[in-house]
């Protein structure tokens, strides 16, 4: 009865995983579109891919948390930060740029989701004052 209960919270998880899966491709989507309905360069394409990888992945790791109110607020502080240190670095940095190839910022986008993984779980724990180990199958 157990392992029935396991499977099936297993195929519900998958469920919503996939769902937020395509949610989260209609988002860039839509994102690019706009983005090239207005006339900006293209490095702001690699700049949406910069902020839904490291996400996507950090999203998919933690999907037993996803009931969990703290972890969207955690979630939501980084994606802010995120957005604002992205928009700055694109925008004033990379002024000059027209064009940032996607394989360029994949490094940065793994190395940002492994960081990731760790912020939201520490400002997770400082939110809520509960301290879990983090197990990475």
């Amino acid at each position: 009865m157990y392992e029935q209960l396991i499977r099936k919270k297993r195929k519900h998880l998958l469920t919503w995983e996939n769902f937020g899966i395509v949610i989260g491709a209609l988002v860039a989507l839509a994102l690019v579109t706009i983005t090239d309905r207005r006339g900006m360069p293209h490095k702001w394409h690699t700049a949406i891919f910069g902020t839904i990888v490291p996400f996507g992945f950090v999203m998919s790791r933690f999907r037993m948390r996803w009931n969990r109110l703290s972890f969207w607020a955690a979630l939501t502080i980084c994606l802010a930060i995120h957005t604002a240190a992205i928009w700055i670095f694109f925008q004033y940095v990379l002024s000059n740029a027209q064009t940032i190839g996607l394989l360029l910022w994949l490094p940065l986008a793994f190395i940002e989701a492994f960081a990731l993984l760790v912020v939201v779980k520490r400002l997770e724990e400082k939110l809520t004052g509960k301290y879990e180990s983090l197990r990475l199958d």
